[in-house]
């Protein structure tokens, strides 16, 4: 039996998460918007821009997992990329959430957008792949990964709560809110580091050999069970960035209240922390599998009724709507990264490797694509297809159009996340078949 992890270590582990997860929030969120409306560029240039960034790593991701995987230190296999990915993660952040007004571009949003994602890429997949070696247990990764969430949550929830904070301290100006958020992440990454790095236990893998690309092309033939995880993840991603990045735009032009946006999109968190012990316990019971079915299925209705409720001024319905929506927040990611790495034990069966820097790269790279399509897709359709643009006076057709993008872009997007979750062959049963066969090979 695989004895549980320490408090500490989950706590020292899934800290991290808190500024990752306070960092990549603005950018679904804020930035878009700040960059648009505040800065000057068309939402088309935001959109193309964000979406193209983010499809960069679908070749760096891979790429990163292998080396990931590849080369370790003394010090185990994934602790010295969460330190090398700091510093690049520090200054990414100081020149993208405070930038020079007059010298803002496409092109300088562009770079140093590359410059985040890559330092992104690194720290995510060293210490996701990470939490996949600390535990073999099934319902232990759950565990792990439901924490890891929890941080998530608390993350955004926190960086949320700054631009509240701000607002009543009377700098209601977008700059300022984008600035206070990037010096909250700017803190905490050190802060957060220094845990991990220390009370976390690594190991050096078995000596590394030569790359082989033609293994790594290797691992999607005939895998449909990768081939789920990685569709899941994609449109989960895409549901959840869609919602996102039309959100702020939803409540100040749709219902007409701007000035309860922030504190509105924090309480959606908060009732994710609050739910997320919830989907745990239906995945200890159910299935992991059949655990994201049900949260799949919740967003897709509380999401659909908002079509038939929506309506300017209507505090209740802005507030009822986002806290019930926020309740199925957590599921999917928490769940979907237990599941991957319940996978890569079944690939270190058939392999005779760890490759779990290169699996969690795979879904790191589905997640990231998804949210670049979302933003591309959710901005132009809004802008181009319907009309709406910030800042202006919006027709009702295009106010309208705002509305049925932001409904059924996600709506779409769980729907597809859904099916290839049914009779999902990784089972608990299954898995620990495969932990004893591995067992039995050492």
């Amino acid at each position: 039996m695989v004895a549980p992890l320490s408090r500490k270590v989950l706590a020292s582990y899934s800290g991290l998460s808190l500024p990752m997860a306070a960092m990549t929030m603005p950018i679904a969120v804020y930035l878009p918007a700040y960059y648009g409306e505040g800065l000057g560029l068309s939402l088309q240039t935001v959109g193309m821009v964000f979406m193209l960034a983010r499809i960069w790593d679908v070749v760096t991701d891979p790429v990163m997992g292998v080396l990931i995987d590849r080369f370790d230190t003394r010090w185990g296999r994934r602790k010295h990329w969460i330190a090398i990915s700091l510093p690049l993660l520090l200054l990414a952040v100081w020149k993208v959430f405070m930038p020079d007004e007059n010298g803002v571009s496409g092109l300088y949003l562009g770079f140093w957008l590359l410059v985040l994602y890559v330092g992104y890429t690194m720290m995510v997949i060293a210490h996701q792949s990470w939490g996949a070696e600390l535990t073999s247990s099934y319902d232990e990764r759950s565990r792990l990964y439901g924490w890891r969430e929890i941080f998530v949550i608390g993350g955004m929830t926190l960086v949320l709560a700054i631009p509240a904070a701000v607002e009543l301290l009377g700098h209601g100006d977008a700059a300022s809110k984008v600035a206070s958020m990037g010096w909250f992440c700017l803190i905490l990454f050190p802060i957060t580091a220094l845990p991990v790095l220390l009370n976390v236990p690594d190991r050096p893998g078995p000596p590394a050999r030569r790359i082989q690309w033609a293994e790594v092309v290797a691992i999607f033939r005939g895998n449909v069970t990768l081939a789920r995880l990685l569709v899941a993840d994609l449109t989960t991603g895409f549901a959840s960035t869609a919602s996102g990045s039309l959100y702020i735009f939803v409540a100040t032009y749709l219902f007409e209240l701007p000035e309860h946006a922030s504190l509105a999109l924090l309480f959606y968190f908060v009732s994710s922390f609050l739910a997320m012990p919830l989907w745990l316990k239906l995945a200890y019971s159910f299935g992991k599998d059949k655990a994201i079915r049900m949260a799949l299925v919740y967003g897709i209705v509380i999401n659909g009724a908002l079509w038939f409720v929506a309506s300017p001024g209507s505090v209740v319905i802005l507030w009822g709507y986002t806290i019930l929506y926020g309740v199925a927040f957590g599921a999917a990611p928490a769940l979907l990264r237990s599941m991957m790495a319940d996978l890569t034990d079944q690939d270190a069966l058939r392999s005779g490797e760890q490759r779990a820097g290169l699996f969690f790269a795979l879904l790191t790279t589905t997640n990231k694509l998804g949210s670049a399509l979302a933003v591309g897709v959710v901005l132009t359709v809004a802008e181009g297809v319907f009309g709406f643009s910030p800042g202006q006076t919006n027709t009702q057709d295009a106010l309208d159009g705002l509305l049925l993008t932001y409904i059924g872009a996600p709506i779409l997007a769980l729907a597809a996340a859904w099916f290839p979750l049914v009779r999902y062959p990784l089972t608990r049963q299954r898995h620990d078949e495969i932990r004893k066969a591995l067992e039995a090979s050492t």
